[in-house]
């Protein structure tokens, strides 16, 4: 299924028609849809070539690019003699003047071929870039995307024309896979299978039933997809997966960390460092502090990892042992709390990008905490003195005016504003089961109908 994709489509599809030569690397993290956007743009043009990088020999590699070129131009004379060199195919790439040519899992194919990337330069350089010729370079590995393609010691730094990440969907697109769910179930979909295409497609009839069939059953891809990805990215996985596994159960800081794996302060460092290079976690601090300060957390990017990491990994020797019911037992008691805090972070996502409930436009968004307290939602507007505190509860039960009055005694703690100016203060109150009284002094509101009166259309 395909969805949600609309920006870059325009994109793509704009760089189709720009009239010139254009180098664009498409990346992002496997199964994200990468191939089904190159394939999309492409649908019915007769100058498009879609390559495939695979682990093999060079002259495989030759032997099976001249077939594909020759088949999709229609050039039997290739058919009959194939190409001896990379140099012949971008040679014949020139001639043509105007292919439109698309190298999926590029390192694949500078593994087979490392004179890949200095061919590739000196045609750019010498002959393509005053053509038509739209050359896409494609790859799922973030690691080895950014040494071939971004690194300055690569032969093609800086030749590329655009470059664009595909991330994960965000959450208003689940609404296209899923239109017979409401809020409550696409809020648990998010939250255990993230926003990858292929893990959303391996949802069935409920999450728990998701959970069991997929996630532990040893023959099922989301079982043990995310070490996968990591064993690709990774010559030595298992420290970082000791680091995700700490941050999943709720280590957050450096110290804690270390303390949980044993690593020492060097070697932590580093591999937190390398995790979030490739995109797996990343560092949040205080919305009232400065970047980089020491209050700086970590947390799992994507909501697959975090639930797998969370809930599966520590676990595997009950999937091994059979004990699929008692550790089913052990992840419903646990997951809604799990889920309280994907929900945080849902409404995070959500006023960042559509803040119109708000009762001003912040330019910053996001959580507080000092020591043992913590607010879920603030936001602030630095240049005005404004400032939101906003409770999300995801329990099944109505909340009342405790609840605002907890609030209300944490942000007395929030040290933020003007000095010898007075802050302008709003509390807000998110409920996914509503209120049980009517609360002065509040904006409340319900998170179903939170995240409707903030989904746009571009989102659909």
């Amino acid at each position: 299924m395909f969805a949600n994709r609309n920006e870059e489509l325009a994109i793509l599809n704009d760089t189709l028609e720009s009239g010139k030569a254009e180098f664009v690397i498409i990346y992002g993290r496997r199964r994200v849809g990468k191939t089904e956007l190159l394939k999309r743009i492409v649908t019915g043009k007769d100058n498009a070539v879609y390559l495939l990088g695979r682990s093999e020999a060079p002259q495989d590699m030759l032997r099976r690019f001249s077939q594909l070129i020759a088949d999709k131009l229609d050039d039997r004379k290739l058919a009959r003699f194939p190409f001896k060199s990379l140099d012949e195919m971008f040679y014949y790439v020139n001639e043509r003047r105007n292919i439109i040519l698309m190298l999926d899992e590029f390192p694949f194919m500078v593994s087979s071929e490392p004179g890949l990337l200095s061919i590739m330069q000196d045609y750019w350089d010498n002959h393509l870039k005053t053509t038509n010729t739209k050359l896409f370079v494609c790859g799922s590995s973030m690691g080895m995307v950014e040494r071939l393609l971004f690194d300055y010691s690569s032969p093609i730094y800086g030749r590329r024309t655009k470059q664009l990440k595909i991330e994960p969907l965000r959450f208003p697109a689940l609404t296209q896979f899923f239109p017979k769910s409401d809020f409550d179930e696409l809020h648990k979909i998010y939250s255990v299978l993230g926003g990858t295409p292929a893990y959303l497609l391996e949802y069935e009839d409920d999450i728990l039933t998701t959970i069991r069939r997929k996630f532990l059953r040893k023959d099922q891809f989301l079982h043990k997809d995310a070490e996968f990805v990591l064993r690709a990215e990774l010559r030595e996985p298992r420290y970082y997966f000791s680091i995700i596994r700490s941050i999943a159960s709720g280590n957050t800081s450096l110290g804690r960390i270390m303390n949980d794996t044993g690593l020492s302060k060097d070697v932590a460092s580093k591999y937190v460092a390398t995790l979030q290079d490739l995109d797996i976690i990343r560092r949040v601090w205080p919305v009232t502090e400065r970047p980089n300060t020491r209050k700086g957390i970590y947390k799992i990017k994507d909501n697959y990892f975090r639930f797998y990491f969370r809930f599966i990994f520590p676990n595997l020797e009950y999937v091994e042992m059979g004990e699929i019911d008692y550790l089913m037992e052990k992840i419903e008691l646990e997951l809604p709390m799990y889920l309280g805090r994907t929900m945080e972070d849902l409404i995070i996502e959500v006023v960042k990008k559509h803040h119109d409930i708000l009762p001003f436009k912040p330019t910053k968004v996001g959580k507080w905490w000092h020591k043992e307290e913590e607010i879920d939602l603030v936001a602030i507007n630095e240049r005005s003195d404004e400032i939101l505190f906003c409770e999300v509860k995801s329990t099944g039960e109505k909340i009342g005016i405790a609840v605002q009055n907890d609030l209300i005694r944490k942000a007395k703690m929030v040290k933020w504003g003007t000095k010898n100016k007075k802050r302008k203060e709003y509390y807000m109150l998110i409920s996914k089961s509503g209120f049980k009284e009517n609360i002065d002094g509040a904006i409340c509101i319900k998170a179903q109908e939170f995240i409707e009166m903030n989904l746009s259309t571009d989102d659909k």
